[in-house]
């Protein structure tokens, strides 16, 4: 199994040391482990400041390049980031990719007009059509701008934090509508898109995105996709990924993928 979405304590909301990490990967198995810690540029935090929450990415790389040395006979490691797509933060978002010697590099939309969704601002005075179509609409015009990153993270999102706002968290026609246009941008730039396990975990009882997306984002042709369960705790890496492989192939994906350098390998399912 290949895990291609875990957090060590260079994120400020995990709690596992890299190494802690490594070691529960070689134990349950994984061939492959890729910690994409977080990058946010330019945010909204409470006491209402505006920061970057960023790591010290050159010693992160150094103590990757070290494990990566050590366990080199036991598992494969690779260098990621999880970085927030933000139109404004374009620039400064190329540059840091282009500027470190990264393997994979996930895209995703925590915040809306730098707002994190943990806070739920998004949900404040709204239906929950009129936030999913706005947070949907700013993943397109993101799509659309940006492309330094390799695959779209945890898509729909919104759901995991719509839970408990609204009755019924899931996705309408006319949302996927726009998810469709999203979807048909990322496979034209030739970006992918993450299944992410996490949202078992978090009381939506499905995978981000959702099954529905992943039909949709097959038939459409699309053929870039990784998996990984978002840990934050070793005890969460490798969380259901072979029981979503399953879902996968029962959809008709034939790979999964894996990266080196920025550039995709397909994994037969």
């Amino acid at each position: 199994m290949y895990d291609y979405h875990v957090h060590t304590l260079f994120s400020k909301d995990s709690t596992m040391k890299v190494e802690e990490g490594i070691r529960r990967a070689v134990e349950i198995g994984l061939k492959e482990i890729a910690f994409t810690d977080h990058a946010e540029i330019n945010v909204w935090r409470p006491g209402d400041v505006i920061v970057d929450d960023l790591f010290e990415i050159p010693i992160y790389i150094d103590k990757m390049y070290q494990y990566k040395e050590k366990y080199k006979d036991k598992i494969n490691i690779k260098l990621g980031i999880e970085i927030g797509l933000q139109r404004e933060e374009k620039d400064r978002i190329a540059q840091i990719i282009d500027e470190y010697p990264f393997d994979f590099v996930i895209g995703s939309s925590h915040t809306i007009e730098k707002y994190d969704l943990y806070f739920r601002q998004l949900f404040q005075e709204k239906t929950k059509k009129e936030a999913y179509e706005r947070y949907f609409q700013e993943v397109l015009k993101i799509v659309q701008e940006i492309e330094s990153y390799n695959v779209y993270g945890h898509l729909d999102l919104v759901r995991r934090y719509a839970y408990g706002e609204y009755e019924d968290i899931s996705i309408c026609n006319i949302e996927m509508e726009i998810i469709e246009e999203i979807l048909k941008v990322i496979i034209q730039k030739g970006k992918g898109i993450e299944v992410n396990t996490s949202g078992f975990r978090y009381g939506i009882d499905s995978t981000n995105p959702d099954i529905d997306v992943l039909k949709l984002y097959k038939d459409l042709g699309g053929e870039i996709i990784t998996v990984g369960s978002d840990a934050h705790k070793k005890e969460d890496i490798g969380y259901r990924i072979g029981e979503t492989y399953d879902i996968l192939k029962d959809i008709g994906y034939k790979y999964i993928t894996t990266f080196e350098r920025m550039e995709p390998k397909f994994i037969k399912l």
